[in-house]
């Protein structure tokens, strides 16, 4: 479920909501007093450019990405208008949103929201059908649901290199702190090399957007500021150093070549079948617990041949999984599929 600011939030049902009643409200003044919103990958590289991105678990236990509502101190909803030209997806569809029930994807709403109350138009027709205005939110979540599936997935990457550390972070002095997660220390090139480019791009959009926190965040704000000059200053000496080697290894390239032909090469040895086996299945027993958690399905249910949106996000999310982990032979095994099988989730 995707909630905002502690708002309760109602499945929507033809049976007890045939008679709701909702009116546009351009006045965001109601959501002049709220800190943040989660958004999806996507839309969260294109607004650090503009807002402090962070990061937060939520109630389940999976990691998501949290727009601020603020730019160096000020509230970006002034005069009841939201001041960016790019507005985060689940303000502009408020108050719609999307909720798990009995492990499907179904639309619910937040009654207490201003667009449901007084006049306005009816969402249900006489026959009990979705109206041409519900039908166009539906689809709009629609589209935003499956953004914020392939962004959970991401954010797997996350949480198998635990890469984030709790903060609290002052916005301004009228919003209350609040804890979020955020990357307090550079990548190594090790992880960097194993995270996804689209992953290692929103870990350096979120560095730089620290740095638009106001300077009561002292050494965080910091931080982001000097993050850029040491990853210039780390590129320069690592490229400095390569060449260094380069030129140490030219004159004995020769003779090492020399000595490689008189001697006849020995056989590679082999990985240990037994222990890589090993590895792979402990690997794979994460990934796999890690999509039921998430998605309230069993190990039954992904290894079956049922077929629903969530055991299908679920399915695509081991097959990510695994590829990233290098282990989607032994994925496909389990589930009992062939390989190409999973490579074809992925397209």
């Amino acid at each position: 479920m995707m909630s905002m600011n502690n708002q309760t939030v109602d499945l929507f049902s033809p049976d007890h909501d045939y008679d709701l009643r909702f009116h546009e409200e351009p006045d965001l003044s109601f959501a002049s007093q709220w800190t943040s919103v989660p958004v999806h990958i996507k839309e969260a590289v294109e607004l650090s450019q503009s807002l402090p991105v962070v990061f937060r678990r939520n109630p389940t236990g999976t990691i998501e990405i949290i727009a601020l509502f603020t730019c160096n101190g000020e509230h970006l909803i002034k005069k009841g208008q939201w001041s960016l030209k790019q507005q985060p997806d689940l303000l502009d569809l408020y108050p719609f949103t999307w909720m798990l029930k009995q492990r499907d994807i179904k639309l619910a709403y937040y009654p207490q929201a201003p667009h449901f109350q007084g006049k306005g138009q009816k969402l249900l027709t006489s026959k009990g059908k979705p109206t041409r205005k519900l039908n166009d939110v539906i689809k709009g979540l629609d589209k935003a649901q499956s953004f914020f599936s392939v962004t959970g997935q991401r954010m797997m990457e996350l949480v198998r290199f635990n890469l984030l550390t709790p903060i609290t972070v002052a916005q301004n002095v009228t919003l209350p702190q609040e804890t979020y997660l955020v990357l307090k220390e550079p990548v190594s090139e090790e992880i960097r090399s194993q995270l996804s480019g689209e992953v290692a791009h929103l870990l350096d959009c979120h560095v730089k957007s620290l740095a638009l926190l106001p300077a009561i965040n002292g050494a965080l704000t910091a931080s982001a500021e000097a993050a850029p000059k040491a990853a210039e200053k780390k590129a320069s000496a690592k490229k400095a150093e390569t060449k260094e080697a380069a030129e140490k290894k030219a004159p004995a390239k020769k003779a090492s070549e020399k000595k490689a032909s008189e001697k006849k090469t020995e056989p590679v040895k082999k990985a240990e079948p037994k222990a890589a086996a090993a590895n792979s299945a402990a690997g794979i027993d994460g990934i796999i617990d890690a999509a039921c958690a998430k998605f309230e399905v069993s190990r039954d249910d992904l290894q079956s041949r049922k077929r629903n949106d969530l055991l299908t996000q679920a399915r695509n999310q081991l097959a990510a999984e695994a590829k990233a982990a290098d282990s989607l032979k032994e994925m496909a095994a389990w589930l009992e599929r062939s390989p190409a099988t999973l490579n074809s989730w992925l397209k």
